[in-house]
């Protein structure tokens, strides 16, 4: 039986309150949703918790304030149809997979996981899979790290409460304190690494695409043999980033 919008489930009325409040604010503050919804600030804070522990929001690690998450991203890429987030992807990857000769993959974060939604596989014989719809560690890919690098310190130990890791190859971190120093480094070049950590033999370099409020929204990769890849390391973590970019600028 259907319900009457007369008669609203009051938490899933504030949630879409809140949701909707990011059509007129990119960045929202607990006093902006205690004061929009007339509730205190102590439930204004749970609320905004919640929908980020569902990647519906994302915590500035910066601003503290809460702007769109990878779930809400995911969201839009589904219902957006010609201006979505793919479409607009989608030539920016065969641009990038021709630039570097390798495979190029657009790819968001949920809790502890990246999740590959396009990609544009590369010409060469000897070359990286497309990955599109697959999931996969993300403290051991190069668009996962460079994500994670995006969380404060208090998020990204209520994602990895644990002081142990698990996943990948050898090569991969196995412990939360020797990721949150590799997210340091993260944060200093602007773009991530995969040396051989999520599989034997691959290579990647990934940097974050962040809209025009500076909010992270996904990230844009390059992979490909370690052999081949790790002879132009500068050329991919230029080209990379500069696709990044350039797919940000165009999500207003």
């Amino acid at each position: 039986m259907a319900v009457s919008a007369a008669y609203p489930v009051e938490s899933i009325d504030n949630a879409a309150r809140i949701l909707l409040m990011l059509v007129d604010r990119p960045v929202l503050r607990v006093a902006d949703v205690s004061a929009e919804l007339g509730v205190a600030r102590s439930t204004a804070h749970r609320m905004l918790t919640t929908l980020q522990a569902r990647d519906l929001l994302r915590q500035d690690a910066r601003t503290k304030g809460y702007g769109p998450g990878p779930a809400l991203a995911r969201l839009g890429i589904a219902v957006m149809g010609a201006v979505s987030l793919r479409d607009e992807a989608r030539l920016l990857l065969e641009r990038l997979a021709e630039d570097t000769s390798e495979t190029a993959h657009l790819l968001v974060l949920e809790g502890t996981e990246i999740v590959f939604i396009e990609g544009v596989e590369s010409q060469q014989v000897i070359r990286a899979g497309l990955r599109t719809g697959q999931r996969g560690p993300a403290h051991t890919s190069a668009a996962g790290k460079v994500l994670l690098a995006e969380l404060s310190r208090d998020e990204l130990r209520r994602r990895y409460p644990g002081t142990r890791l698990r996943g990948g190859t050898e090569h991969a971190v196995s412990t939360r304190r020797a990721l949150e120093a590799e997210l340091e480094k993260v944060r200093e070049t602007g773009y991530a690494t995969n040396r051989e950590e999520s599989e034997p033999d691959l290579y990647a370099v990934a940097a974050a695409v962040r809209n025009q409020q500076g909010m992270a929204c996904g990230a844009l990769s390059v992979s490909g043999p370690s052999r081949r890849a790790d002879t132009k390391l500068d050329l991919l973590g230029d080209a990379v980033t500069a696709a990044a970019t350039e797919l940000g600028a165009r999500l207003g």
